[in-house]
């Protein structure tokens, strides 16, 4: 459908704790330039205590449907009002799955105009290991192509306008597992000029917080987290994106930037306790305005993604592909398209 999001792939490549700045290996270690010391933080703390954590004030589990040209997603953030969300539009999970060749449809050709979209994936692997063809095959309205895999991640701010695809060569087979995130854009950068970053997974800092038992984070979008920061920014909506990856008995403490109000998780993997509540992968978190986030992995390995935002506060008008602050903003975009007018000058930038 021309107005679906698409996914496109990655997933974690390891970068070794030690040479990320600020980040460590060690429980009784500094990070943060706070003092952590064992028997009073939980290792992979950041500084703080359980006072002030943040609580879940609603989960959920998603419901699933059809997208793009007929592959299924979780619409993760589906049946919660737009001003809990803000800025965060949509989030939708391709749930990881055996593809055989030839099943996996991608997305064809489709515009966008209004948002940031960021695609990214834990996982796109053939059947009998990595290969060549393990990757989504993107292109723009001008003709630039670019191969995504697996560890990628793509930050494509729509602004004014553009069309693009992500489909998989029809012999490739094998597992997939993505995610896809749009990201509101503020009235007065709706009608930016497009610009998209590729970034390979190399060049995204994956902090080893604790070693034993082992606690990681992968930084898709932000600054100083556990000493590292993600070569993508978001210009005009300061955010965060983590992916957290906790072994069996691991424990994590992260703050997120006080005026990051909006604190969302998705958990992918195990059965954490997150702010004190048992969840399973499946589930959604809405959470409540705490000073840190911790999550404790319990008896089984676990995984989650934890987005944050700072609220935009502005009226959301959306259409299938298009976000706007207005009905009439939107009537403006079909007939921009319907004029071949939609798109703007495109610029991309490669961090390889």
């Amino acid at each position: 459908a021309s107005g679906a999001p698409r996914a496109v792939a990655a997933a974690g490549t390891a970068v070794a704790g030690a040479a990320v700045a600020g980040a460590s290996t060690s429980p009784g270690s500094r990070r943060m330039g706070v003092a952590c010391g064992s028997g009073q933080q939980p290792a992979g703390a950041e500084g703080a205590g359980a006072a002030g954590a943040m609580a879940v004030e609603r989960k959920t589990r998603p419901p699933q449907r059809s997208e793009g040209a007929g592959f299924l997603i979780v619409d993760i953030m589906s049946g919660i009002p737009d001003e809990r969300l803000d800025p965060f539009l949509i989030w939708h999970e391709l749930p990881r799955s055996f593809h055989p060749p030839g099943t996996m449809p991608g997305a064809p050709m489709h515009p966008h105009r209004g948002f940031s979209e960021c695609p990214y994936a834990k996982e796109m692997v053939g059947k009998d290991g990595p290969g060549p063809m393990d990757c989504f095959l993107g292109k723009d309205h001008e003709g630039n192509k670019h191969s995504m895999r697996q560890g990628d991640f793509e930050f494509g701010q729509v602004g004014q306008g553009f069309m693009h695809e992500g489909v998989i060569d029809k012999h490739w087979s094998g597992y997939m597992h993505f995610f896809q995130l749009w990201i509101n854009l503020p009235r007065k950068n709706k009608m930016d000029p497009p610009r998209i970053i590729n970034c390979a997974s190399a060049k995204l800092p994956f902090v080893e917080v604790s070693a034993s038992p082992k606690v990681t984070v992968k930084v898709l979008l932000g600054e100083n987290v556990f000493g590292a920061t993600s070569p993508v920014v978001s210009r005009h909506v300061p955010a965060q994106y983590l992916d957290l990856e906790l072994a069996a008995g691991g424990q994590l403490v992260h703050h997120p930037p006080p005026e990051m109000q909006t604190r969302l998780a998705y958990v992918y993997r195990g059965q954490p306790v997150v702010g004190g509540t048992r969840c399973s992968a499946g589930e959604f978190l809405l959470l409540t305005h705490g000073e840190h986030l911790m999550v404790e992995a319990g008896r089984e390995d676990a995984g989650l993604l934890f987005i944050a935002g700072r609220k935009i506060g502005e009226p959301i008008a959306k259409h299938g592909p298009f976000v706007m602050n207005s009905r009439a903003e939107l009537d403006q975009c079909m007939r921009d398209f319907q004029a071949k007018k939609l798109c703007g000058n495109m610029t991309r930038e490669v961090i390889a």
